[in-house]
């Protein structure tokens, strides 16, 4: 007989054929023929019945079924760290002043570089053990317009002594940046999209550009400093249409000229722009960078959940229900007020809307999932 429908257990056991989780009035566990019931995610109504799950007739339309041996379970839900990978530009001018004064040999201790770098080995050592973060630098592979496909720190947990270091190897004496290169946005963001994408975490999925510059190395172009504006948009929505949002973030200098409006244009593709104008995060000094990197560790701090595996042989993952301080939550296949699996291999949630404001604003403190019982 095929797998028909599941049921839902906690402290007492319920069993249903052909409801859901909620109202389905069924007899707790060794009671006679009396009365039960309950509010929240254990159903409502009456049942009479003996045995294990009641054996007469249900209320609400019903059947009650007969010599099920089966316990469903409700188990905590652990969340899933958000994956963020730091695209960082390299280029020759982060060794200019935060306004892009150029000085001899490089700006050194007041470069952009050298103000701005330490924000982030700040704020990835305080989240280590609340985001999993990668690095990538803009150019990796030559002193012009070369981006290879592997990055400096893969993406995993507690990275930041690692980060720190790879941005220490790319820092010179004077503290501003070795080996500057052109600013290739483009093929940076294309390249750290694909290797997040070939992830095999569950986790919800960011790409951290941060850039002080006009994009240039235009594909194709023999002049590496054609402006590729048009190109690094187009790489920021691509990107986005696999999953992988992009926060924006332009030092001072980058508010300069056309530049602003080619990162407000990319941030607006990467689904999580600024309000206001510009809509990319502009920063000036190292503490404006920390807030803003902490601003969007929290945006990036999603409500999604690993499933973990189901308890006994009577469970699975296709059957299963959410529930929020005691209350079970609706599934939305349409992400707007509920909660869907993040893939067909079901192995997380994610919980959106009113729901998911809760859990972030701390209103909403436990979430569990229940595994309900298949009834064969």
């Amino acid at each position: 007989m095929p797998r028909s429908t599941a049921l839902a257990v906690k402290i007492v056991l319920f069993a249903a054929a052909g409801c859901g989780f909620i109202g389905c009035g069924f007899a707790p566990a060794g009671a006679g023929g009396g009365g039960a019931s309950s509010g929240g995610p254990l159903g409502t109504g009456n049942a009479s019945g003996t045995g294990l799950v009641g054996g007469g007739a249900a209320q609400n339309g019903q059947a009650a079924v007969t010599g099920m041996n089966c316990a469903s379970v409700m188990q905590p839900l652990a969340k899933l760290p958000p994956d963020i990978l730091i695209v960082l530009d390299a280029s020759g001018s982060m060794n200019n002043d935060i306004m892009d004064a150029q000085c001899n040999n490089g700006c050194g201790a007041t470069s952009k570089w050298a103000l701005l770098t330490p924000a982030i080995s700040q704020v990835v050592a305080a989240t280590d053990d609340t985001v999993n973060w990668g690095l990538k630098f803009f150019a990796d592979t030559d002193n012009t317009c070369g981006v290879g496909n592997n990055v400096a720190v893969q993406i995993g947990a507690n990275r930041g002594a690692m980060v720190t270091s790879a941005i220490m190897g790319r820092t010179a004496a004077n503290g501003g940046v070795t080996n500057g290169s052109r600013t290739p946005t483009r093929l940076a963001e294309n390249a750290g999209a694909a290797y997040m994408r070939g992830l095999t975490d569950q986790n919800p999925r960011f790409i951290l550009l941060a850039t002080d510059g006009l994009p240039n190395c235009q594909p194709g172009n023999t002049d590496s400093a054609a402006d590729d504006s048009a190109g690094a948009v187009m790489a920021v929505a691509d990107a986005a249409a696999m999953g992988i949002p992009t926060f924006v973030v332009g030092m001072a200098s980058a508010g300069i000229g056309t530049a602003s409006t080619t990162l407000s244009n990319m941030s607006n593709a990467g689904g999580y722009p600024r309000a206001g104008n510009p809509t990319y995060y502009s920063v000036d000094s190292a503490q404006e960078f920390v807030s803003v990197l902490q601003t969007l560790v929290g945006v990036a701090a999603t409500c999604t959940f690993t499933v973990p595996e189901p308890p006994n042989s009577d469970t699975d993952r296709a059957h299963i229900g959410v529930v929020i301080n005691g209350t079970e939550l609706g599934r939305d296949a349409n992400h707007v007020n509920g909660w869907d699996y993040t893939s067909t291999g079901m192995t997380a949630v994610q919980v959106y809307g009113s729901a998911c404001d809760g859990i972030m604003n701390g209103s909403i403190t436990d979430v569990k999932i229940v595994f309900k019982c298949i009834i064969n």
